[in-house]
């Protein structure tokens, strides 16, 4: 067995959470006791029980962008991934291969008219599944795209018969505390937030915009350099303003343990993170995590391993698997104490 194998699991695919639930907090929670090595299950408006206002809660305000579009003959998905200028994006394009250089591709408006499209030209490739596009006039993506859903979720729900992005996403798949535009995908663990929960807790803000390298398949390159592709964070002066010296921080995500993880003193900061966190790892900031059940060999079911301990991570996941817990983006949480 090779080291990324050790980190699988196989998970019924029932359990895929493929909507949110109506209520924030009301999904179920598995809280980890690293010291007793053992597990409780609660509801997440039970989380008081475990974290209190002495504590301080670490939180991603980064916001989703509405970085999902389709061609007009729904033959491509393009995630929209960084700005380059007001005209020429960079995009991750599935399926690419047919995709030719200096090609205009008309690119569906469904916010506007679903009969409506605004075209783009292929003006190069990059490496993997990356291009850059070229619009004559500056794509605005709040009137033109949609929130972009993990491809697991659209991808089953196009097997049911349902549309794959619904209008409930719009407001399901955004943190409630969301503030600064940036993200290609949602910070999760937030998700379980209401604003009335959030009130009950001491909390601090940082912003990592959440990209490819989050979600993105390991590769073997990563494995072997132990990076991955970098996202910008920053960091204000509230963080180091609510925190005193032996206050327990609760990282709220693993986008916030790999930024409090990344950074050498919690002044007031911005910079680019890659970094890789597996076993073993020692932690300088994180005392807890609050987290989602992840991916099987993915960064984030790894970093969570590094946290928690490869073998106990495995049990706690094996029982959420048998209590039937929902998995992945729209689905439950953990708590990592």
């Amino acid at each position: 067995m090779n080291f990324i194998d050790h980190y699988s699991f196989d998970l019924p695919s029932e359990l895929i959470a493929l909507d949110p639930l109506p209520s924030r907090d009301g999904c179920k929670l598995m809280v980890v006791d690293r010291k007793t090595q053992r597990f409780y299950h609660h509801r997440f408006y039970e989380l008081p029980l475990f974290i209190s206002k002495e504590d301080l809660l670490v939180l991603n305000n980064s916001k989703v962008i509405p970085a999902f579009f389709q061609s007009a003959d729904e033959k491509t998905t393009f995630l929209f991934v960084e700005s380059l200028d007001p005209l020429h994006w960079k995009v991750m394009a599935s399926p690419g291969k047919h995709l030719k250089m200096g090609s205009i591709i008309p690119i569906k408006c469904p916010t506007q008219n679903p009969k409506s499209y605004i075209s783009a030209r292929i003006s190069s490739k990059l490496q993997s599944t990356y291009y850059i596009l070229e619009f004559d006039e500056e794509p605005k993506l709040e009137w033109f795209g949609l929130p972009p859903l993990p491809p697991y979720i659209r991808k089953l729900r196009k097997k049911k018969n349902r549309v794959e992005i619904e209008q409930k996403d719009r407001e399901y798949y955004q943190t409630v505390f969301a503030q600064h535009p940036g993200s290609i995908a949602a910070p999760t663990a937030g998700l379980h937030f209401s604003k009335e929960m959030l009130e009950q807790f001491s909390t601090a803000f940082i912003t990592l915009h959440v990209g490819p390298g989050t979600f993105r398949p390991l590769s073997t390159e990563q494995l072997a350099t132990g990076r991955l592709e970098a996202e910008y964070y920053s960091i204000d002066s509230s963080l180091k303003e609510k925190y005193k010296p032996g206050r327990r921080i609760v990282a709220v995500g693993t986008t916030v343990v790999r930024v409090l993880e990344t950074i050498k003193n919690l002044e007031p900061q911005q910079g680019w993170t890659d970094l890789f966190i597996f076993p073993p790892f020692t932690f300088k900031r994180t005392n807890a995590l609050i987290t989602n059940f992840h991916l099987p060999k993915s960064s984030l079911f790894l970093l969570t391993c590094a946290f928690a301990g490869t073998e106990l991570l495995k049990k706690a996941y094996a029982e959420a698997i048998q209590k039937s817990y929902r998995f992945y983006s729209y689905g439950d949480a953990m708590l990592i104490i």
